[in-house]
């Protein structure tokens, strides 16, 4: 009674739980994601989780606080003193408050992505710093809570209270806005304000070693580390017996959390993870063998999409909780393709390519899967296509025959060359016919068992595809060759007619052609939607109804009815269903099967449907289960971000990224909680870009599909694609906006992230270039028309000198006749000229001989007057002779010849006596007519009777004449004046 009582009261444990509106599957094993430290990179044991309100995952790391987005890991930022990060908290802001081993802090975000840590430690009084690990750190409203064993520490308006106990403290729990602490000595706690009060009776629980708590109505239920469940209430603690006790106590408890509708995730250090629901059973015992990483599970947490983030000594694993659909997994057995599968006696049989199996279907669906395994059904080893029941008995098709299982062995009914699967004739349910690899086989019930009867003549075709409709006709479908309908003769040993369709019948293509009977009607599934054949033209035709929900161009690659009528369909790559409503409409449901995607075995497409509501799906990933009971909600909002921008050309540069330690902080960003929005100025020479990005949505991710748009440069959104990177190249320079999105494998669409920044222009593209550019566009315009101004002006000089040079030309020719004739004339003249000359040179020689003979005569006279005796002679003698004596000084002086003489002299001799009066102006008349006489090259006693001086007179002239004409003693004035 005690028991049931325990089971009632925690039927209310978790009401404040995630809103799920359906339990965590019992039947088959979650789809779980492993992160390997090789694929983070980081330390392999992580202690907490956290996911802030943009929906991105961090993780307690040892070597500091560990960002995933999706795509990639990062540690974004480490305490200051480099240890392990052991608990964290996020508040509304998305400030990050991190407890490590001896010192606690918070992070932000600051605009270039960069995570900034700072430690509180330094506002902590010297006594109180030394503690060890901070193993739990909470918010509780303004202020922030870190919790280690040697104190509690209180963090409000930039000041820190510390609470400390003498015996130590145990552990620390928070239940929705209190906070309870468990001391080595006292007991249970609960924090209030800034003090610790004691909760009366709590002393039994100390050193319980408790590693979580979760209130209800009638008390707490405690989770011990290796005691188990209690539950404490009016101070009494009391077991809380439950089906996974054994388990819990001998792997011992690490952790626990709340999971949907009243289940709890507890985490084993040797045993994995263990799900409970409110009343003990267990739901779920999943470990290394079903698929975690480590059996040692150091924390567990829900994220917003209701998936289970389990970290452990070793990796990190995702839990998809919430998915409707699991794994029917046996770690006995490592079959993985399925072929077909078929529920019989309560048995559930697998067709693989490795032979048949079976497992007992209701003890694995009652939760006792670990002593369950698949069992293999012996005489069978090679591929099996297809199981069914016929009647009833259980029937293989195999590679090598027929076969009837019975119990753990198979029975050949019939060696063929390989079989396909079988149907029963129509109205005649006690013939089954058989597809095989070359024909057709018939089998009779012979005594409630299938007996071989023979091959049917007249049709050798591969039959895999093989149904009947209400005629009784038989449709074949061969995937490369077409659609055959035939019919057999009466005894049904021979093919009496055969029908053939192909893509000269109505169909789009001959290949890939499929048949299916839904609702007693045959349909054809094409690789452009659901075909029928019309009734009046035999052709092949578009079924409209189907293809309103189905599509025009999808592959229909399988239709299937079950029970209830609904039609289960493989289109393209997507799963679905097809519900009958009011007025003939269906609705579609395919969201829930989008996992299923890629995992079929193309062409052996199987949908296995029971009355209990079961559906099976054979895959190359093994045989996945699905619950209709189990909802999950699809159009969950999330985001897509940019992890980060970097330029590649000249060198790789990080321009954003939360990447730890590689990008400058600013250190007035401490108490900056605003993000800015990203805006960056790049150089011309960084214009060559690479971005990568992810989306915060964390099923399926691989699935996910992206596209991206560069609006400046760009003109649209880039196709949707797979690819979480995207580079740029030879930008030019503009203000450009980078978008992307994604949108999962439910096609939800993510809201967009965008990054902004502006390529600057080079050097030679600036304000400052173009005004140079302007101003030596203008010289060069200047320079241009001052060319062609010069270049016309020396046209314009060249045809004035061409003309010039014409009108030379003509001038020299008429010159050279009037030269030909002033030649002539000349001649003429020279002669009339040296004659004239000559007779001036004979005149003047005459005149010169005359002359001197004449002063030579005088010269005598003078000379015998000057010989008389004045004293004798009477006075009127003397005057006489004195007349006589002036009258040939007078002669003598020659005046008048002497100026007849010098104009014909400067005639003949080129204005000499001009030339030499000129240069030399202090030569006196007499001087002057010496030159002229030693020009004409007369010696010293030639000149003395001309000047009618002596000779010595002569010479006394000539030295005066050297002075005045400056000449050396050595020159020779005859030469000079000779020359000059």
């Amino acid at each position: 009674m005690t028991k049931i009582k325990i089971r009632i009261l925690v039927l209310t444990i978790f009401v404040f739980a995630a809103k799920i509106d359906a339990q965590i599957k019992k039947t088959g094993v979650p789809f779980i994601t492993n992160y390997s430290p090789k694929t983070y990179k980081a330390a392999s044991e992580n202690c907490d989780i956290l996911q802030d309100s943009k929906g991105m995952m961090f993780f307690a790391n040892h070597f500091g606080i560990m960002q995933f987005d999706g795509v990639r890991w990062h540690i974004v930022t480490q305490p200051e003193n480099k240890s392990m990060v052991r608990s964290l908290a996020i508040d509304k802001k998305d400030k990050i408050y991190v407890g490590a081993q001896g010192d606690f802090g918070y992070a932000n975000q600051e605009t270039n992505g960069q995570y900034k840590y700072t430690s509180l430690v330094k506002l902590l009084p010297a006594k109180s710093r030394n503690f060890g690990d901070v193993s739990l750190t909470v918010v509780r409203g303004n202020e922030i809570i870190f919790f280690s064993s040697e104190g509690i520490f209180i963090y409000k308006n930039h000041k820190i209270k510390v609470i400390q106990s003498k015996a130590g403290f145990d552990s620390f729990f928070k239940l929705e806005d209190e906070i309870y602490i468990l001391d080595n000595a006292k007991g249970l706690l609960k924090l209030k304000k800034d003090s610790l009060e004691e909760i009366p009776n709590t002393t039994q629980l100390a050193g319980l070693q408790i590693r979580n708590i979760f209130k209800t109505e009638q008390g707490l239920v405690l989770l011990t580390q290796k005691k188990g469940l209690f539950i404490f209430a009016n101070s009494e603690l009391k077991p809380f017996v439950t089906e996974a006790d054994a388990l819990l106590k001998k792997n011992q408890i690490s952790i626990a959390t709340q999971l949907s509708d009243g289940y709890i995730g507890i985490g084993t250090r040797q045993a994995g993870l263990v799900v409970m629901d409110s009343e003990g059973k267990l739901i779920q015992h999943i470990n290394k063998q079903k698929g975690l990483q480590n059996e040692y599970v150091t924390n567990l947490k829900t994220d917003v999409e209701g998936n289970l983030w389990v970290t452990m000594k070793e990796g990190i694993s995702l839990i998809q909780i919430s998915s409707p659909l699991s794994k029917i997994l046996d770690t006995a057995n490592s079959e993985t393709k399925i072929y077909c599968s078929q529920i019989y006696q309560n048995k559930l049989y697998i067709a693989t390519d490795n032979g048949l199996f079976w497992l007992d279907w209701e003890a694995y669906k009652s939760g006792k899967s670990e002593n369950v395994h698949f069992q293999p059904i012996s005489g069978m080893s090679e591929n099996v296509w297809n199981v069914g029941v016929f009647g009833n008995s259980l029937l293989a098709f195999e590679k090598n025959g027929i076969f009837e299982i019975k119990g753990n062995t198979a029975q050949l009914l019939a060696k063929t060359d390989g079989a396909w699967q079988g149907i029963l004739i129509p109205n005649r349910p006690d013939l089954l016919l058989v597809g095989g690899y070359s024909g057709l086989y018939l089998l009779k019930k012979v005594n409630n068992s299938w007996v071989y009867q023979h091959q049917i003549k007249g049709f050798e075709e591969s039959s895999r595809v093989i149904i009947t409709d209400k005629q009784a006709n038989i449709w074949i479908a061969h995937g490369y060759k077409g659609i055959f309908k035939i019919n057999f003769n009466a005894t049904f040993d021979a093919v009496s007619k055969v029908e053939f369709y192909n893509q000269e019948a109505g169909f789009p293509s001959s290949l890939f052609l499929n048949a299916f009977s839904i609702n007693n009607q045959i349909l054809f599934g094409t690789t452009k939607g659901v075909y029928k054949q019309d009734a009046k033209s035999k052709k092949m035709v578009q079924d409209d109804a189907f293809s309103k929900y189905l599509g025009l161009n999808n592959h229909i690659r399988l239709l299937k009815e079950d029970n209830q009528k609904n039609i289960w369909f493989v289109s393209g790559e997507n799963t679905g269903k097809m519900t009958q409503t009011t007025g003939g409409k269906f609705e579609i449901e395919e969201l829930p099967f989008r996992k299923l995607r890629y995992l079929y075995i193309p062409g052996f497409e199987n949908i296995q449907t029971t009355t209990s509501g079961d559906v099976f799906f054979g895959t190359q990933d093994g045989l996945i289960h699905y619950n209709s009971t189990k909802t999950k909600k699809y159009q969950t909002k999330y985001k897509a971000v940019i992890s980060e921008v970097k330029s590649i050309f000249p060198k790789d540069s990080l321009l954003f990224s939360s990447r730890y330690d590689i990008l400058p902080t600013s250190s007035d960003a401490e108490n900056d909680t605003e993000k800015k929005e990203m805006y960056f100025e790049l150089p011309h020479a960084n214009n060559a870009l690479h971005f990568s990005f992810a989306s915060l949505f964390y099923d399926e991710a691989e699935a996910t599909k992206y596209e991206y748009w560069l609006e400046g440069f760009e003109p649209k959104w880039s196709e949707w694609n797979l690819q979480t990177e995207k580079e740029y190249t030879n930008l030019p320079e503009n203000e450009y906006i980078f978008h992307v999105r994604a949108k999962n494998c439910y096609d939800i669409v993510s809201e967009e992230a965008v990054f902004k920044f502006e390529i600057l222009p080079p050097w030679y593209r600036t304000s400052w270039a173009y005004l140079l550019y302007l101003v030596l566009f203008g010289v060069l315009i200047y320079t241009i028309i001052k060319y062609q101004k010069n270049v016309a002006e020396r046209e314009r000089e060249q045809l004035i000198l061409s003309q010039e040079k014409e009108l030379l030309k003509n001038r020299a020719e008429l010159n050279e006749q009037k030269l030909a004739l002033e030649q002539e004339n000349m001649a003429i003249m020279r002669e009339n000229l040296e004659a004239t000359i000559n007779l001036k040179n004979a005149k003047v020689a005459s005149s010169t001989v005359n002359l001197i003979h004449l002063n030579e005569i005088l010269l005598s006279i003078k000379e015998l007057i000057g010989q008389i005796d004045k004293k004798n002679d009477s006075n009127v003698n003397f005057a006489l002779l004195t007349k006589i004596n002036r009258i040939i000084d007078h002669e003598l002086q020659g005046d008048q010849h002497w100026n007849e003489f010098e104009e014909i002299f400067n005639q003949l001799h080129d204005n000499f006596m001009q030339r030499l009066k000129t240069s030399f102006p202090e030569l006196t008349p007499r001087d002057m007519r010496l030159c002229a006489y030693l020009r004409m090259n007369f010696n010293t006693k030639e000149i003395a009777p001309l000047l009618g001086i002596s000779v010595r007179g002569v010479e006394d002239t000539r030295y005066r004449i050297r002075k005045k004409l400056q000449l050396p003693s050595d020159t020779n004035i005859t030469e000079f004046i000779l020359n000059f």
